[in-house]
């Protein structure tokens, strides 16, 4: 059941991705994947860094493309959230609600030259956010805390779009239209540099298939994508096991959030799964984890990469 559910999503997601720069081209209409009457923001880049040991040139940038039923022309403006989340329960800290931060018209988004949709870049100075949220650099904790930003697109007749009615194939697996109206921004006190090729060798434990042609041991290469400082987008988070149990493509989607050595995982697989990794043994040179996501699959995954790994990684 799963593979005949693999192959569907799988033509459909291979569909949305193909590139165009006229979106009467694109293999989906707008309307197809979300109402009429919607909007959506696509995040274009993002380059924010939050490091307390240089606040003064720290900053959120996100640069976004907007879209409608008529090409990014109908929507009033899109206002920018902000809330600090204190995320260290091993010290005393305050988190602080959502606030407004900025506002941003219709007008101030310029028309790009390649698609015809309206874009604009967001920066706000981390020290313009700390002073909105009334911190400073004495609250923020060994690097565990985040600013989680959240952008609300707000039509004329006072229809609004943000994270609390996005649905999950837009908000993850959209494609062209992926749109998940929210921007996690880590508040980093070290260093972090995992990007790069991952060469693995993993032992398949577990699927729910026979895992015959997984045996003994399956090894190749993945990307470790990096998003921006301390996130990174892991190319397969199965490592090979979707290809070999499934005969599928990688299982991307999956992001290890960097905290000073302490990793989190943040997103889910192209079938919304999410996954566990728990370090076996590191001596800094090669990594060995088991991994497991809620379907079922699992296995254990010795990696390798030009740099090594940090002695003290550990999966929270």
């Amino acid at each position: 059941m799963k593979k005949t559910h693999i192959l569907i999503v799988t033509l459909f997601l291979v569909a949305l991705g193909i590139s165009c720069t006229d979106e009467s081209k694109y293999p989906v209409p707008f309307d197809t994947l979300n109402s009429s009457n919607a909007g959506i923001l696509k995040v274009i880049s993002q380059g924010s860094v939050i490091l307390t040991s240089n606040i003064a040139t720290s900053k959120y940038e996100v640069a976004f493309e907007a879209n409608d039923r008529d090409r990014g022309r109908l929507f009033d403006r899109v206002e920018l959230f902000v809330k600090f989340d204190h995320l260290n329960p091993a010290n005393p800290g305050v988190s602080k609600p959502e606030k407004l931060l900025k506002t941003y018209k219709n007008a101030l988004f310029l028309n790009d030259p390649k698609t015809g949709l309206p874009r604009i870049t967001m920066t706000v100075p981390a020290s313009e956010i700390m002073t909105l949220m009334g911190i400073t650099l004495a609250d923020i904790i060994n690097g565990k805390d985040q600013f989680v930003f959240r952008q609300a697109m707000i039509f004329p007749d006072g229809k609004t779009y943000s994270t609390n009615n996005v649905t999950t194939p837009i908000a993850a697996g959209g494609g062209v239209y992926k749109s998940p109206f929210q921007n996690i921004v880590a508040i980093n006190v070290c260093n972090s540099s995992l990007e790069g090729t991952v060469t693995y060798t993993t032992v398949v434990t577990g699927a729910v298939v026979p895992i015959t042609p997984c045996l003994p041991s399956i090894s190749g290469t993945t990307e470790f994508d990096k998003v921006t400082h301390g996130v990174y987008a892991i190319g397969d988070a199965t490592f090979g096991q979707y290809d070999c149990a499934w005969n599928d493509t990688p299982a991307f989607g999956v992001n290890w959030v960097d905290f000073c050595d302490d990793i989190t995982v943040t997103g889910a697989d192209k079938y919304g799964l999410v996954y566990t990794f728990a370090v076996v043994s590191n001596n800094g040179t090669t990594l060995v984890i088991d991994w497991a996501n809620n379907y079922g699959d699992t296995g254990r995954s010795t990696l390798t990469r030009e740099g090594g790994w940090p002695l003290g990684l550990n999966f929270l």
